[in-house]
């Protein structure tokens, strides 16, 4: 169950148990009485809703429906289970908490998605939203748009789909239970990136996981095409400049997702990115992770990548990077600290399996279908691969790494 699915529970239960004010409650239709929880029929729309994440404060909800008007999406600021549960007669409940206020933003076409962009957003409060249209409308998700520096979250990393459509639904039931902010995807989401119809079948799996868990995605290699559907379906030109390369940050750690070209080295405008987005997070003091499909070390069939070695490991050298997120080899592995950077694959989504010889570098290797949770603290990470029967076969903690010259 997500943290958005446990959060309306929550807040149903203290609604209908009389423990909360009749404001604190008052949020738009969606929600039973009880917390019961329906998924939205999936004929309502072809693909999503789905969430993606903007600048610091805003997200979109795009979704794809052809032959019919702009759908709305409205979204408030969810009251806190916390307030909501003093007991009657307590001080929130005698000074009576206000009303949610409900904004709705009109959904706008972009090729073949309707998208709505939501601004303000708090960062660490839950947002709540839902869709209507013509067709219906949704029930009520909740997501976070990030949290301020010093909160403690958790994401989930996994990449490698392609067309393994058994594994990656089986993956994605099992993250969704999961209590996790937003996911990060290490490419190679479908098996041929120029064909629309594997795009849709992608979201239609992962559906139940975005709704109300943003979703950060990296390029991968089988996802390239002319036609260029990664980038329109991510709306990279709404929010990352029409590129592949972008920076995010959530709470006290700084995302840098790196496009395949990273191997150009000194000289490019990516590599001048990633060096001004890691120099800024170091003086401010930030954890980061690198993240790019192609991975520096891997002991898998394809191998260490060195055109991707040579700068991205100076870069997390120079800046003090904590960990490094690749996909490409479908395993699991994970280096030991190489100059303070720990180096980790997982690319074990639904693509086929392939086998792993350990190096050198190597402190955990597996092959089979996994997903990785991580827990962000204020000045540590703490890593949970986890397989398909629910086991955790590797924990791991990355302390705060130091710049290394």
């Amino acid at each position: 169950m997500s943290r958005g699915r446990r959060f309306v529970t929550a807040l149903g239960a203290v609604c209908a148990a009389g423990l909360a004010s009749a404001a604190a409650c008052n949020v738009p239709p969606g929600i039973g009485e009880q917390g019961e929880w329906e998924e939205p029929a999936p004929a309502i729309f072809q693909t999503g809703p789905y969430i993606l994440l903007g600048g610091p404060g805003e997200a979109f909800v795009a979704l794809k429906a052809d032959g019919m008007p702009a759908p709305t999406v409205e979204w408030w600021i969810a009251p806190t289970v916390a307030a909501a549960g003093e007991k009657a007669g307590g001080a929130a409940a005698a000074a009576g908490a206000p009303a949610v206020e409900v904004h709705r933003v009109k959904a706008s076409k972009r090729d073949d998605l309707w998208v709505a962009r939501l601004q303000g957003l708090p960062l660490g409060p839950a947002v709540s939203y839902r869709v209507t249209s013509v067709r219906g409308e949704t029930p009520t998700r909740t997501f976070r748009a990030g949290e301020p520096t010093g909160a403690k979250f958790r994401f989930a990393v996994f990449g490698d789909t392609r067309d393994g459509h058994s594994v990656h639904r089986q993956l994605i039931e099992m993250v969704d239970r999961e209590l996790i902010d937003f996911t990060v995807h290490t490419g190679d989401m479908v098996q041929q990136g120029g064909v629309r119809g594997e795009w849709l079948q992608f979201f239609q799996i992962e559906r139940p996981l975005l709704l109300d868990t943003p979703i950060i995605p990296a390029i991968g290699n089988h996802d390239v095409s002319g036609r260029d559907y990664f980038r329109r379906y991510f709306l990279h030109d709404l929010w990352a400049s029409n590129r592949n390369y972008y920076v995010l940050d959530w709470g006290n750690l700084r995302l840098l997702v790196l496009d395949t070209g990273i191997e150009c080295r000194d000289g490019c405008a990516q590599y001048a990115f990633a060096e001004r987005a890691l120099r800024e997070g170091q003086k401010r003091g930030q954890l980061m992770a690198i993240m790019l499909h192609y991975p520096p070390y891997s002991s898998g069939e394809h191998g260490s990548n060195l055109e991707v070695q040579r700068p991205v490991a100076a870069l997390a050298r120079k800046h003090g990077v904590e960990l490094v997120i690749a996909g490409h080899d479908h395993d699991y592995e994970r280096t030991r600290a190489i100059d303070g950077t720990t180096y980790m694959v997982s690319g074990s989504g639904g693509a086929p399996i392939r086998p792993i010889s350990p190096r050198s570098f190597t402190a955990e290797a597996r092959t089979e279908p996994h997903y990785v949770l991580v827990d962000v603290e204020a000045d540590r990470m703490i890593l949970r691969a986890v397989n398909l029967q629910g086991d955790t076969f590797d924990t791991y903690v990355i302390d705060d790494n130091p710049p290394h010259g």
